[in-house]
């Protein structure tokens, strides 16, 4: 088994850091359109900003690509549902039933769901600094959506909505470690367009009831179609374009971590365009986040690789 050079793993981390920003606003502009655009309206109008954005890129490649799309229909098929067509919709879903803070603290939940189903699909152990790293990082994540009072845990109210968020949490580990069964050589553009059409097909049956139930079509306000522009565009394409190469540069349970980085993210918008304060469980919290990453990263191999190009560049003096 091959492993990525220190220099492709660089490059992973970074667009894993980008996804998170990405993926965080994402959740913000959500929570601010809610009242004016349905959960499957906002999530069917997200995806078809996507395939739109796509098709003039993925359709001149879509023949070359067929042979590998056909061999492995079943697992895209798969992907486009949980990925594409669950996720993000059951979160959409859940923030009516269920406080900002309880989805959140929920969602925490999703990169140890990576971890474990991953362990027992593909029988692979994980490492006591892997699991030492994704207990840091959560436990920086707790501390900025506690706002520094981890006992608020105790004050912890479930709700119907809060079932969605780990429901949400375990389609996304799906997902994650799908695209890790997927045979190499696969056109990402290609892959992506598939993704979203699946994902379109199975909500647009709910889509077309909420739209009916609502009593018709109704045009957008500009700045919901500017944010529905926005969550098409960036969390979705680029984002997701993102995090799929990454996983296929350093796996599933190295990413699995970096989701920690979503409400740290979250925090420091609030900070840098609502004009919160700056407290210090934000420090502290993105601290342990980053340091969880970093710990949880450095596998063995790593740590023997860096240090023998240590010993190597001592010698060379």
């Amino acid at each position: 088994m091959s492993h990525p050079s220190p220099r492709s793993s660089r490059s992973a981390y970074l667009l894993l850091v980008l996804t998170m920003l990405l993926w965080s606003t994402n959740f913000v502009i959500a929570r601010a359109i809610h009242g004016q655009i349905g959960p499957f309206g906002l999530a069917f109008g997200r995806w078809a900003i996507a395939l739109l954005c796509l098709l003039p890129f993925g359709l001149p490649r879509l023949a070359r690509a067929w042979p590998l799309l056909r061999q492995q229909w079943q697992k895209l098929l798969l992907l486009g549902v949980f990925g594409i067509g669950l996720t993000n919709t059951l979160v959409y879903v859940a923030v009516r039933s269920t406080t900002a803070t309880n989805a959140v603290i929920l969602n925490s939940a999703t990169p140890m769901m990576v971890l474990v189903l991953g362990s027992l699909y593909f029988r692979q152990r994980l490492s006591r600094r892997q699991w030492a790293g994704m207990g840091l990082a959560l436990a920086g994540a707790l501390l900025i959506v506690l706002k520094g009072n981890l006992l608020g845990m105790s004050h912890f109210q479930f709700s119907s909505g809060d079932l969605l968020v780990l429901a949400a949490g375990l389609c996304w580990a799906v997902y994650t470690l799908g695209l890790r069964t997927l045979r190499p050589g696969l056109d990402p553009l290609v892959m992506m367009m598939v993704l979203l059409l699946v994902g379109e097909v199975l909500l647009l049956p709910a889509f077309v009831e909420e739209t009916w139930q609502a009593g018709g079509f109704h045009l957008l306000s500009g700045p919901v179609m500017g944010c529905l522009l926005y969550l098409g565009i960036f969390p979705s394409v680029l984002a997701f374009l993102m995090y799929n190469r990454a996983i296929a540069q350093v796996g599933a349970a190295k990413a699995a971590a970096f989701l920690y980085l979503m409400p740290a993210f979250g925090a420091l918008q609030s900070i840098l365009l609502l004009g919160e304060d700056l407290r210090w469980y934000h420090v502290a919290g993105l601290a342990a986040i980053f340091s969880g990453i970093v710990l949880g990263s450095l596998s063995r191999g790593t740590v023997a690789a860096t240090a023998r190009r240590s010993t190597e560049l001592s010698a060379a003096k």
